[in-house]
């Protein structure tokens, strides 16, 4: 999830999520209800909404509320929640029925089969149509199809996934329709589809020897996007799976400056296992550099986080650390 990348009603979703529950229904009743629709369906596709997105977005609002100490949860279940109690029955029950539409889109046409099921039910498609499949459900699941489709034909999809950007309304119709047509289940709404993002995020859980033999093949192909990819799959979060060791040499190779801007959105598990490996000198510049670098702009610190895992990436290619990422021997169903 990426802040420049939500939509207004992604946002309004969080503002909800993110508002105490007794100011939910003050909240909701200044909404019409097409933008309480958009933004709970919005809510309903929603896994965990980072805290960092959610301050960014919070601070867009202009809303005070204080500092989150976990992500926030969102989910089909949630947005059901939030109609029942924040809204008078009457106008919950409207709501209630446009979200039940909601439903019927892809990923949760899909949800009730095993990824190995669809699978097997789409490896005779196209591999554009099983890209555009694959852009709308969740990673995780994503990859176990991916590791299931008959190798031949797994570079193509990764391929076509990759270079997924916009779909038009009438493609990802038709796609809807036929999806639901190929699993019997009725038609679906429509919603946007990948990109080398996904690719990667899937690639990142399919066990690795796998993952290599579709990224060789993904290169022979089109060699610009198996980069995109590579790059993709490593990302500053990734490289808390460095050993103890390893880590301390990775550091000794960051500047602190570097550090300071990357830890403005880093996760409170990656701030840990950083400070544990620095001195309490090392430490307290950091802590003091953060302060005085005030607001920044998203990107300007994705660049940096950038830098420092290309740093990373080379002294593993001298071999002086090893990152783990990705599926390993487990995948997830």
């Amino acid at each position: 999830m990426e802040f420049e990348t939500l939509s207004g009603a992604e946002k309004v979703g969080i503002v909800i999520l993110s508002l105490p529950k007794d100011r939910v229904k003050d909240y909701l009743a200044q909404l019409s209800d097409d933008e309480v629709e958009k933004s709970l369906s919005a809510v309903s596709r929603m896994e965990k909404i980072p805290p960092q997105i959610q301050r960014l977005v919070m601070s867009e609002f202009q809303e005070s509320i204080g500092q989150q100490d976990t992500a926030l949860a969102g989910g089909r279940e949630t947005a059901l929640a939030i109609v029942e109690n924040g809204l008078e029955s009457d106008r919950a029950t409207g709501i209630l029925e446009k979200l039940g539409q909601d439903e019927q889109r892809i990923d949760w046409t899909l949800r009730a089969y095993h990824p190995i099921f669809i699978a097997e039910r789409v490896k005779d498609e196209h591999p554009q149509t099983i890209a555009l499949v694959l852009s709308q459900i969740p990673p995780d699941r994503g990859a176990v199809v991916i590791n299931a489709l008959p190798e031949a034909i797994q570079p193509e999809v990764v391929l076509r996934l990759a270079s997924l950007q916009l779909v038009v309304t009438d493609v990802m119709t038709d796609l809807e329709i036929g999806v639901a047509e190929l699993f019997q289940r009725k038609k679906v709404s429509t919603t946007r589809a990948g990109g080398t993002k996904a690719a990667a995020s899937m690639l990142n859980r399919v066990p690795k020897e796998e993952g290599s033999t579709i990224l060789e093949g993904v290169d022979m192909r089109d060699s610009e996007v198996a980069v995109d990819i590579r790059k993709r799959m490593l990302t500053f979060e990734d490289l808390m799976n460095i050993d103890k060791r390893g880590f301390q040499t990775f550091l000794r190779e960051v500047s602190t400056e570097d550090l300071a801007v990357a830890m403005k959105t880093a996760s409170e598990e990656m701030q840990e296992k950083i400070f544990s490996n620095l001195s309490s000198r090392a430490v307290d510049q950091i802590k003091e550099e953060i302060e005085l670098l005030g607001p920044m702009k998203l990107a300007d610190v994705e660049k940096v986080q950038e830098e420092i895992v290309e740093v990373a990436r080379r002294l593993e290619s001298e071999g002086r650390l090893t990152i783990e990422i990705g599926g390993g021997d487990d995948v997830l169903v």
